[in-house]
């Protein structure tokens, strides 16, 4: 079975997004996982999604416009453990977030915003964006 692991700054927003929507529109046995690489730093770990205001935008987006629902997610930081037996690793964490154990890893790096705040407009426009990018992994 095929594992990718998507892991971004926070693990609230880009990589549980794209793994959702991996793990929804896959065709095989393969799965995804998503993890952050400052969620420790951050105080986030073991939070769910629904506990932050700011999440609650994506959460309605997934929902609505394609049946997904994320709220459950726990933030998770990236650890060696969980990278045993990955079979592709995407990389969405900015350069300066990602910890030099990290970097000695084979990833993809996928150039993805990580906003401060966004209308509804602009979460539809990035959700699809990252919607295009887990498409091109088909």
């Amino acid at each position: 079975m095929k594992k990718i692991v998507f892991i971004c700054k926070g693990n609230m927003h880009r990589s549980p997004i794209a793994a959702a929507l991996y793990n929804s529109f896959k065709k095989d046995d393969s799965f995804a996982e998503s993890y952050g690489t400052m969620v420790n730093v951050e105080g986030r770990t073991g939070q769910k999604l629904s506990s932050f205001p700011t999440i609650a935008i994506f959460i309605k987006i997934l929902k609505d416009a394609y049946g997904i629902d994320i709220s459950n997610h726990v933030c998770a930081q990236v650890v060696p453990s969980v990278l045993d037996g990955v079979d592709k690793i995407i990389m969405i964490a900015q350069d300066d977030s990602i910890p030099d154990w990290l970097r000695s890893y084979k990833y993809v790096k996928w150039e993805l915003p990580d906003p401060e705040f966004m209308t509804e407009e602009d979460a539809k426009k990035d959700i699809k964006g990252i919607k295009a990018k887990v498409e091109s992994l088909f």
